[in-house]
């Protein structure tokens, strides 16, 4: 065989098995970046910590109470607003406000703060159910009349 032959096999053989490796590399890329989700009971009021994602638009101060682990009619209150009511139901671990059709995937964190990661929005938004959580949370709530009033259960107008 000659040189041009071989460095052509060569040549084709590496872009073939570099088509390989790197799916193996973004699967373990993939494992390692996502944080593991666990699951556990989104019943009783959650207060809006931070948000992550590419959608910063939560109003500070968000307060959910979630009156059951299954579905029914939360209540979204920012503060110094009225609180609204929305329908919502849970298959496994999807939250699905159904008015508005936004959905979450429920997770815990280490430290058991509620963690909503988007599945149809890019949202990921983590809640407390602490009181010392609460007061650093108060404590952020801009009185700035630019200040976002939109819920959790909303997709951006």
């Amino acid at each position: 065989m000659s040189k041009v032959v071989t460095i052509r096999i060569i040549t084709a053989l590496m872009l073939v098995s570099l088509t390989l490796v790197g799916s193996d590399c973004e699967d373990i890329i993939n494992q390692v970046t996502q944080d593991p989700c666990t699951a556990g009971d989104i019943t009783g009021n959650w207060t809006y910590i931070y948000n992550s994602g590419t959608l910063m638009d939560i109003c500070p101060g968000e307060v959910v109470n979630f009156p059951n682990n299954t579905g029914g009619t939360a209540t979204l209150t920012c503060p110094n607003q009225s609180g609204i009511a929305r329908n919502y139901t849970v298959s496994g671990q999807t939250l699905t406000y159904t008015e508005t059709s936004v959905q979450y995937q429920i997770c815990f964190d280490d430290q058991g703060h509620l963690v909503l990661k988007g599945l149809n929005t890019a949202r990921t938004l983590y809640y407390s159910s602490s009181i010392s959580d609460k007061k650093i949370t108060e404590g952020n709530v801009s009185n700035d009349k630019k200040a976002s009033n939109i819920n959790s259960s909303e997709i951006t107008k």
